[in-house]
């Protein structure tokens, strides 16, 4: 994705060491006149076996956004990258 696609708070897909792998994007991406190229996010590891961090992840590494769904008043996650 590109960094000015890119929405604070919100939910993304990461390529992390060959696993996709949910993330929150924590900071903006927009940094002065331009983008960051690395930016900080919430890495849930857990769906890989991993443990949950915070860190940095360029941003080369997010394939695309995820998405949640609201069905029938209950608020559920349903994965988008099989």
């Amino acid at each position: 994705m590109k960094a000015s696609e890119l929405v604070k708070d919100s939910w993304y897909i990461i390529n992390n060491f060959g696993y996709d792998i949910r993330a929150k994007l924590i900071e903006s991406a927009r940094q002065g006149r331009g983008y960051k190229t690395i930016v900080l996010m919430d890495v849930r590891g857990t769906d890989a076996g991993f443990f949950d961090e915070m860190g940095g992840v360029h941003v080369d590494d997010i394939i695309k956004e995820y998405k949640t769904g609201v069905y029938f008043g209950m608020r559920k996650e349903y994965k988008v990258w099989n």
